[in-house]
Parts: structure tokens; C-alpha cells; sequence
């Protein structure tokens, strides 16, 4: 619902921009005489230029909010002598069955013995 009504905002300030610089134009144009094969056009660019800009906010409707990041991060680091096992992500098929998120995983290892790092999910 409230991306039909941005799209609906979007498309009504595109109308409003274009009567904006056309109106005017029309009327104060020495009595008219700049022909509408000039003026529409010129209103028509301006419209799709605020189309543009305020149909970029309306796509956004329904997304994360500002300051919200959709990207997963995984910060992983390991270090010793024995086995160590991290996981940086899910275990199980529970976990595939959700829509995969974009991530970035860093990870870092010393030691010397087996180290087994794991940033996505275990499937």
C-alpha cells in the first residue's frame, strides 16, 4: 500500500512540474506566440527529470531503513595451536530455506593445528 501511494505522489509531482513550467510559459510568452511544439517538450523534460528523482524515492518504498544495511557481516579471526571451529553463519537446512541475504565475510587464521572457518550457512 504505501508503495502505490508514493508511486501515486511521484506521478502527481511529475504533472504538477511539467503545468509548473508550461503554464507560465504559455501565458507570459508575448501574448502566447512561442508555440506549444516548444513548450511541451521543454516541460515534458522537466517532468521526466522529477519522475525520475521522485519515482528513485518511490522505489524505495518497502526497503530497509536509512541507515539499515541488508549485506550480513561476518568478522571472523582464529588463533592457536589445537583444533579450532568457528561458524559465521546458520547450521542446518532450516537456514537454506530463507531468502539468501548478501554478505561480507572477512576471516583470519594462524596456528598449527586444524582450523575450520565457516562465514555462510552449513547446508
Amino acid at each position: 500500500m504505501q508503495a502505490a501511494v508514493r508511486w501515486l505522489a511521484a506521478v502527481a509531482a511529475s504533472v504538477l512540474a511539467f503545468f509548473i513550467v508550461a503554464v507560465p510559459w504559455a501565458t507570459l510568452s508575448n501574448g502566447g506566440k512561442d508555440p506549444w511544439e516548444v513548450i511541451g517538450p521543454v516541460a515534458g523534460v522537466v517532468a521526466a527529470g522529477v519522475l525520475a528523482a521522485v519515482g528513485w524515492w518511490a522505489s524505495k518504498a518497502g526497503t530497509a531503513p536509512v541507515g539499515a544495511s541488508t549485506t550480513r557481516m561476518v568478522r571472523q579471526s582464529a588463533r592457536g595451536q589445537g583444533n579450532v571451529t568457528q561458524t559465521g553463519g546458520d547450521r542446518g537446512g532450516a537456514a537454506a530455506a530463507r531468502r539468501a541475504r548478501e554478505e561480507s565475510i572477512r576471516q583470519k587464521a594462524r596456528g598449527g593445528g586444524d582450523i575450520d572457518q565457516v562465514g555462510g550457512n552449513r547446508a
